[in-house]
């Protein structure tokens, strides 16, 4: 039993930390939408939305966690539309360890998003 609280732990703990690393995505979004390239790209990108705008994303360490299901609204926001401990093989794998970098250093990120790794909106935006 010991082992399962634990398990349940760490998944709150993964959900915690993709959680806040979606609102500093959100958050640096919007702090440069109005800046060029970010804006053009984002519409240009929105008019060939594939799957609705919706992609699956797996939090893992050793071994995947959690999955979420998100998806991309049109006024430029990352939104959880769905959370499952079951790991479909299609998921874009994100490391605990570039989640936690991210958490830990918000405003570097918000400041500059290109330093983000937004290479997992690449599936949506075809």
């Amino acid at each position: 039993m010991e082992v399962a609280v634990k398990d349940v732990a760490h998944v709150e703990e993964y959900e915690r930390l993709f959680e806040r690393y979606l609102e500093i995505c959100n958050q640096a979004i919007e702090r440069n939408k109005d800046k060029f390239p970010y804006m053009e790209i984002w519409k240009a990108r929105w008019k060939n939305l594939s799957h609705e705008g919706t992609l699956q994303c797996a939090v893992f360490d050793d071994r995947p966690k959690i999955v979420y299901t998100l998806q991309l609204t049109q006024d430029m926001k990352i939104k959880i539309i769905g959370k499952q401990n079951v790991t479909p093989g299609d998921a874009w794998p994100f490391k605990y360890s570039y989640l936690k970098h991210v958490v830990e250093n918000p405003n570097e990120y918000i400041e500059h998003p290109a330093s983000l790794d937004w290479g997992w909106l690449a599936d949506v935006f075809g």
